[in-house]
């Protein structure tokens, strides 16, 4: 991101931004060091040999191109704020900070600084930076927060700022050019979120969420948002699986019209996985697509669906049938929200951690062996998982944004774990339940193809059951009725059955056109 730093002289811009930069890796900028630089002279000569409007002309010119830059710390002049041109550009895709100091410390600052201010050689200085101050009181009010930087240090102001952004929490990148965004991931990040909505500049911002979940984060999502002049439209659906549909996409489509959402506007999907798809698929569809910001609450989305951009809707005839490839804005995980979750669903999301651990790091599925007590009772371990998850998915997406060949590995555990959740109608498994008992029926697959061994599938077991996850389908599935499930499913291709098979713990193959006898083979071994 961009961090824009403006206010008086003497308020802190130089020495706080650079302490911003130090910590967050980012490149500091101050403007007028730069000018100083092209112009091979001092500000207070160029202010005396041609005069205040031809150094703000410098000054826009040095503007407009450093805010193209991300990543950057900018330390501002302190009158870059009078042009509107400079703050339209230092606006975008950026946050400016407004950085106040009384007069008196300024004044104080900059006597101890015994740097020429050219705006302050006169025979009151006091008198000359209140006056300065009242006339740019209401400039410095287009910032988007302010911090008062009278009794702290520049270390502590920075990271004061730091936390308000939400830039002290882990962060992952998934890069993807112009589309490229962050996965925040800590403690309390659903109350830092209205500065971060903010810096889209959104012309309306609407909340999707459920009936169960919006009451529980409704004061701190509502507080956060409001406290940056951000007053949302909310629109709740039902909870559950069988509400993730196209009734309900067309319900809230006919909801942000009627709202005038329009397409500078932002979504916000606060919920688990079924709030996250259906809203992700609005926003790509809605005029053509405005953007969003998922807010995953539950273990699985945040891990899983809310990472990478793929969005949908299911149909009678199969799961997330219907869909898009469409990325969101930025994606804050709050691990908070973990803790109103039934333990039964933090399990289910542990079966797509576990996921990663086979397909992509042996040491991460160790790790989850070896550290469940600890995971389970939301201990120091959980940023780990989630942001290791994270990293893995974010890597594979950046690789193959549209599962052209690398991404279809995540579908591990897919392709039985959907026919199961088809077959029973969303209603008798929790979609990492299902997941986790197609993990299961493709490691017994991968040893009946000859590529895997029945010690791999006892491993995989294992840490299965260990987090409460079910193995096998009940007796009562017919294996002919989840066949006809997975012959609908995304990854056939002309008539071809595809599946994630492992071939050791941590590396996976894709492999294509699976024998369907075998196929019914596994599942009826694991039936009953």
């Amino acid at each position: 991101m961009k961090i824009v730093l403006t206010g008086f002289m003497g308020t802190g811009k130089t020495s706080v931004g650079k302490e911003i930069s130090r910590k967050l890796g980012y490149r500091f900028i101050d403007t007028d060091v730069l000018i100083e630089k092209r112009e091979g002279r001092a500000i207070s000569v160029i202010f005396k040999e041609n005069g205040e409007d031809y150094f703000r002309k410098l000054e826009e010119a040095v503007i407009e191109v450093v805010s193209k830059e991300m990543n950057v710390v900018i330390a501002t002049g302190g009158g870059v704020i009078k042009n509107r041109k400079n703050v339209k550009n230092l606006r975008r895709e950026g946050i400016i900070i407004w950085l106040k100091a009384s007069p008196e410390i300024i004044l104080k600052r900059i006597m101890t600084e015994g740097g020429k201010r050219p705006l302050l050689e006169v025979e009151e200085p006091l008198n000359e930076v209140n006056k300065l101050l009242n006339e740019r009181m209401g400039l410095y009010k287009q910032g988007d927060t302010s911090f008062d930087t009278d009794y702290i240090t520049s270390e502590e102001a920075a990271e004061e700022i730091i936390e308000k952004l939400g830039l002290d929490s882990e962060t992952v990148s998934v890069s993807l050019g112009e589309r490229s965004y962050e996965i925040i991931i800590g403690s309390k990040t659903i109350q830092k979120l209205g500065l971060r909505i903010k810096e889209l500049r959104p012309s309306k911002v609407a909340v999707i969420s459920n009936e169960t979940i919006f009451p529980l984060y409704k004061d701190a999502l509502l507080d956060s948002l409001r406290e940056y002049d951000i007053v949302p439209e909310v629109f709740l659906i039902p909870d559950g699986e069988e509400y993730k549909d196209s009734r309900w996409v067309n319900h809230l489509h006919g909801e942000l019209l009627k709202a005038r959402v329009d397409r500078s506007s932002v979504l916000i999907a606060l919920g688990g996985g079924v709030v996250g798809d259906i809203t992700g698929f609005v926003a790509s569809t809605y005029m053509r697509g405005i953007r969003f910001v998922q807010v995953p609450t539950t273990l699985l989305a945040q891990v899983d669906s809310s990472v990478g951009g793929k969005t949908g809707v299911n149909h009678p005839l199969g799961k997330n049938m219907i869909g898009t490839f469409y990325q969101p804005s930025l994606v804050m995980i709050d691990i908070d929200t973990l803790k109103t979750l039934p333990q039964r669903e933090f399990c289910a999301g542990m079966a797509e951690v576990i996921k990663y651990g086979v397909i992509a790091d042996k040491n991460f599925f160790d790790f989850l062996v070896k550290n469940r007590d600890n995971i389970v009772s939301h201990g120091d371990s959980i940023v780990h998982i989630i942001k290791r998850s994270c990293e893995i998915k974010a890597d594979v997406v950046s690789k193959d944004e549209r599962e052209a060949g690398l991404r279809a590995i995540l579908n591990f555990g897919h392709t039985v774990g959907h026919a199961v959740e088809t077959v029973t109608e969303y209603k008798q498994y929790l979609h990492g339940e299902a997941v986790a008992i197609g993990m299961f029926a493709a490691a017994k697959l991968a040893v009946r193809a000859g590529m895997f061994d029945q010690e791999g599938v006892d491993v995989i077991r294992e840490i299965i059951r260990l987090y409460d996850l079910p193995v096998d389908m009940p007796d009562d599935l017919a294996v002919d009725d989840i066949m006809s499930a997975m012959e609908i499913d995304k990854k056939v291709k002309a008539g071809r059955l595809s599946f994630i098979l492992p071939d050791s713990i941590g590396r996976v193959k894709i492999v294509e056109d699976v024998d369907r006898d075998l196929i019914k083979e596994v599942i009826g071994m694991i039936s009953g």
